[in-house]
C-alpha cells in the first residue's frame, strides 16, 4: 500500500512539485497519472522510491515511512518497487525476458549476474511480470525487434 498524506515537496529553487497531495493506492491497485507538463507527476512517482525528498506530511509504502527511512531501508524499498523512468533504455541485442531479469540484478550475486545465470525463482518472477503486461510470448525476442 502506498499512502500520501497531505505530501508536499519543495524544491532547492523554491519551485513547488506537490502541493498538499493525499491518496492512498491499495496492493495491486493500478493507478495512472495524468497531467500537463510540470503538473507534479515524476515528482509524485519519484518520491515513491525517496528519490524525492517529502518537504512536509507523510508518506508510507508497505508501512515504511519514505521520509524517515534510512539509507539501508531505502534500498530495501527501492528492490521491492518496480520504477521506468521516462528515458529507459532496453538492451536490444538480448531478449525481452534478459531485459526484465536486470531488475533481479540487486539480488543476485556478482559473478552469476556477469555470467547470466539467474536463479530460477527470478526467471519465473519475469515470466509472471511478463504474463502480467500480456507479452510473455515475447519472452526470448531480442529487445530490439519491439516497436
Amino acid at each position: 500500500m502506498i499512502s500520501f498524506r497531505d505530501v508536499t515537496v519543495t524544491y532547492p529553487t523554491g519551485t513547488i512539485g506537490l502541493d498538499g497531495v493525499s491518496l492512498d493506492i491499495e496492493p495491486g491497485e493500478f493507478v495512472v497519472v495524468v497531467g500537463l507538463s510540470g503538473a507534479g507527476k515524476s515528482t509524485l512517482v519519484r518520491t515513491i522510491n525517496g528519490l524525492v525528498p517529502v518537504s512536509s506530511g507523510t508518506l508510507e509504502v508497505d508501512g515504511v515511512a519514505v521520509h524517515a527511512a534510512s539509507s539501508r531501508r531505502l534500498r530495501e524499498l527501492r528492490a521491492r518497487v518496480g520504477m521506468i523512468f521516462q528515458s529507459f533504455n532496453l538492451v536490444g541485442r538480448v531478449s525481452v525476458l534478459q531485459n526484465v531479469l536486470v531488475g533481479r540484478l540487486h539480488a543476485t550475486p556478482v559473478l552469476r549476474s556477469l555470467l547470466g545465470l539467474f536463479r530460477e525463482s527470478d526467471r519465473e518472477q519475469a515470466f509472471q511480470a511478463l504474463e502480467r503486461v500480456g507479452i510473455v510470448e515475447k519472452a526470448d525476442v531480442r529487445a530490439s525487434q519491439l516497436s
